[in-house]
């Protein structure tokens, strides 16, 4: 999955308008200003590092600042958690595009080696703690040999570090992708997408990004939801309502599925327990399903506690819940006591 993950983002900033909208957006303070982005230039990734492995899979770009060509090493890691080593990592893939560059001739040591800014786009689910300097992992060691150690900082883009309010406020196309690849839910991926289409049709590269972007979510939704009916509009911002409708139909199928599944494996189990007892448990978990959609809808995303409550209630608790769901102001009134 990863690896699958890993091909659409090297689709997306193999375009130079989404690298420009991630600099744009993301860039450390100070660098998107200075940068001349009609220069922007996509580099070969192909290389070995010194351990003699070959890199391919990261993206590599050059682009003018102030009149000198400075290269960007985009490095996009979707393992599921954080990597301690990564400082050291990037040192070697750092080394490896300079010895690239020397060896193919296209920079003369005689005029100094390119500056180059590396970034680690990280897409996992565990938030990144980890020292993003090369330096820190080096000790403990006397001052004195402090010159002689290598120095390295990459900059870090941890996507879900970022809240999706703050994301939608920025009303820019790189957040709301970032957005969308960390939806909970069906409801918060609609209006991920809406925001989009939105940041979409403002942007000075709507036409390059609609279909890029549409090609792109198509692949994304049909990876995240397996059977979706996904519309063929080359343009996002058009087939946008379309797609809304799709996934709602979608998730309908889905909550149908678990009933019946839920169906199925209690009437399983009530071949020992009593088919009885097998059929309330499969109607209890689509009841449990339903009963999160609509707070979901009325309320925003469910908290993980929240979600385990739901799962873990008595048909009495779901029943109380499901009553109280229309006329409830938040869901604290919701979830009150039921002493059940």
């Amino acid at each position: 999955m990863a690896h699958l993950h890993d091909s659409g983002y090297k689709y997306l900033f193999s375009h130079a308008e989404l690298v420009q909208e991630l600099l744009e957006t993301f860039a450390p303070p100070g660098v998107s200003e200075l940068l001349d982005y009609t220069t922007l230039r996509l580099e070969s990734g192909n290389y070995v590092t010194p351990a003699m492995k070959p890199r391919a899979d990261d993206l590599v770009w050059s682009v003018e600042l102030q009149g000198r060509r400075i290269y960007l090493y985009l490095l996009l890691e979707f393992q599921s958690t954080p990597d301690d080593t990564m400082p050291m990592r990037m040192l070697q893939y750092v080394a490896a595009l300079y010895d690239h560059l020397l060896r193919s001739k296209a920079v003369d040591i005689a005029d100094g080696l390119p500056p180059v800014l590396p970034i680690v786009l990280y897409n996992g689910d565990a938030r990144w703690r980890q020292s993003s300097e090369l330096y820190s992992l080096i000790r403990p060691h006397p001052l004195v040999l402090k010159p002689f150690q290598p120095q390295l900082k990459f900059w870090l883009l941890d996507e879900g570090a970022f809240a999706a309010a703050e994301l939608e406020d920025m009303q820019r196309v790189m957040a709301a992708i970032f957005c969308f690849e960390h939806t909970p839910d069906t409801a918060a991926a609609k209006r991920a997408i809406r925001s989009l289409a939105d940041a979409i049709a403002k942007s000075p590269f709507k036409q390059r990004l609609d279909r890029v972007l549409a090609h792109w979510v198509k692949y994304r939704l049909e990876t995240r939801m397996p059977g979706l009916n996904t519309p063929d509009a080359d343009e996002l911002t058009r087939g946008i309502k379309m797609l809304e409708t799709n996934i709602d139909r979608w998730e309908a199928q889905a909550i149908a599925r678990g009933v019946q599944q839920g169906i199925q494996q209690g009437m399983q189990r009530g071949i020992q327990q009593g088919m009885q007892q097998g059929v309330q448990q499969g109607m209890q978990l689509g009841e449990a399903l339903l009963l999160q959609r609509l707070l979901t809808r009325r309320f925003g995303e469910l908290s993980a506690a929240q979600q385990a409550k739901l799962a873990a209630a008595t048909p009495a608790q779901l029943e109380t819940w499901g009553d109280r769901v229309l006329d409830a102001a938040s869901l604290d009134e919701v979830f009150g006591d039921t002493r059940h």
